[in-house]
């Protein structure tokens, strides 16, 4: 499988119908459901992925170790190519893998990919207020707060959202990267 990005500990690679078994089984997990919401709800992990293959203004990738071990998958999606922007969504679902810093090298690889070779410029999430871990990962690349949404009633939130944006000159003076 070609790597469409490397970072210090992950690679980076093109989702495969064969990794949604594992998507699944972190989509149903409680503990990630409460930091992430539901992926696949309502679409079942199948009409998720051809959806995702179709679509021209989404992109989703793998996260795995250098050993190949699948940990986490990434998405950008919205992405609208002629004002440059995108949304990111990134979960790490190998409970073992978290807080070693490989999310933050996965967020890290993506950026560079997204305002590198795909010329994106603004980059925005939003993440559950709830989830530090996560807030903390995208601080260190640069994103910046820009707003909080109470919790939603009607979807159930566990906690309110906070809004989040990072521009490729902002990420080029956290990373020292070259972009643009």
């Amino acid at each position: 499988m070609t790597a469409l990005a490397c970072g210090e500990q992950i690679v980076l690679r093109a989702l495969t119908a064969k990794d949604l078994v594992t998507l699944e089984a972190w989509d149903a997990d409680p503990e990630i459901e409460e930091l992430m919401g539901r992926k696949f709800a309502p679409e079942s992990p199948t009409e998720w992925f051809r959806r995702m293959l179709r679509d021209t203004r989404a992109r989703a990738m793998a996260i795995e170790t250098a050993s190949g071990r699948l940990i986490g998958e990434l998405e950008l999606a919205q992405i609208n190519w002629r004002s440059g922007s995108a949304e990111l969504r990134i979960c790490i679902g190998e409970k073992d893998c978290w807080s070693l810093g490989l999310g933050t090298d996965a967020l890290r690889s993506a950026l560079h990919l997204a305002f590198g070779p795909w010329g994106l410029r603004t980059i925005y999430l939003r993440v559950f207020a709830n989830n530090g871990r996560a807030i903390r990962a995208y601080e260190k690349c640069g994103f910046r707060r820009e707003g909080y949404l109470p919790p939603s009633e009607r979807r159930g939130d566990p906690d309110g959202v906070v809004l989040m944006s990072l521009t490729c000159q902002r990420f080029a003076r956290y990373s020292g990267a070259v972009v643009g």
